[in-house]
């Protein structure tokens, strides 16, 4: 199909599928018509592969072979039903405090890193006992636009819920309270629920310890930090990669934190 045809499509879908496609040209995706079309587009620099199936579209008089695509956004496509989360979350939302090259994703199907042009993607299996909600969106999921096209991420909230669960998704402690410490403002109550649902007592121990210690930066209230105390373990456990003997427990939480955790100035020092 001639670009004159195709390039409405492409205009409005900078980033788009295999099926995508077929539907705006009347066809089944599973027609070979359909990858005869893709075929010539790919030949004449018109779209660009980044996976299998997915596509980006090369605006006119740009070099396909050197044009970079929004990573969010392509990562986004890659599986139905993605969500940025984790520390890529924190960089869409404006706090990570340094870029990285993976893009993290929430998605159906198998986890594992899937290595696409000009990035890599990390799928996450979901999580359980965040149910949808407000028709396709679940729990602690909100949409951002992303080059004219609505791109799924965790909120705030839900993505610092998440990285005090699994801290290594932050790329590391450092670059979690590095990041931490550009977030301005939260809904204490909405980081309590989501804790509460991912049932991780030592990084609620955790996370209420960070938010204690920056209790009126945050104005987080006393009702959420007494949430947090009574989620957190009943004896000491270690959590943020603290190993045995190299430790300090945070006073109150019982959790037993890495020394360049509990070694942080407080806020205001």
């Amino acid at each position: 199909m001639p670009r004159l045809v195709s390039a409405p499509f492409f205009s409005a879908h900078p980033v788009f599928d295999r099926a995508e496609y077929a539907t705006a040209v009347g066809r089944d995706p599973s027609d070979k018509v359909v990858t005869a079309m893709l075929a010539q587009h790919l030949q004449a620099g018109n779209i660009k592969r980044l996976a299998r199936g997915v596509f980006a579209s090369v605006p006119r008089h740009a070099d396909a072979r050197k044009w970079s695509v929004d990573r969010f956004l392509a990562a986004s496509r890659l599986r139905r039903g993605g969500v940025i989360a984790y520390h890529s979350a924190l960089e869409l939302h404006g706090f990570a405090y340094t870029e990285g090259y993976e893009v993290q994703v929430i998605a159906p199907g198998e986890p594992g890193v899937l290595e696409a042009a000009g990035f890599s993607c990390r799928f996450i299996r979901p999580r359980r006992g965040f149910t949808r909600q407000d028709g396709e969106l679940q729990d602690g999921v909100m949409v951002v636009d992303r080059m004219g096209l609505d791109v799924r991420v965790t909120t705030v909230e839900r993505t610092i819920a998440d990285l005090f669960d699994r801290y290594e998704l932050a790329g590391g402690r450092e670059e979690l309270f590095n990041s931490l410490d550009l977030v301005a403002r939260i809904d204490a109550a909405a980081l309590v629920r989501y804790m509460r649902t991912i049932g991780n007592a030592a990084a609620a121990g955790a996370l209420g310890y960070w938010l204690e210690r920056h209790q009126s930066r945050l104005g987080v209230p006393e009702t959420a930090l007494n949430a947090l105390h009574a989620m957190a373990p009943r004896q000491a456990r270690y959590t943020l990669g603290a190993k045995p003997g190299e430790g300090r427990t945070a006073k109150g939480w019982n959790v037993i934190l890495p020394l360049d955790v509990v070694e942080r100035p407080f806020e205001g020092l």
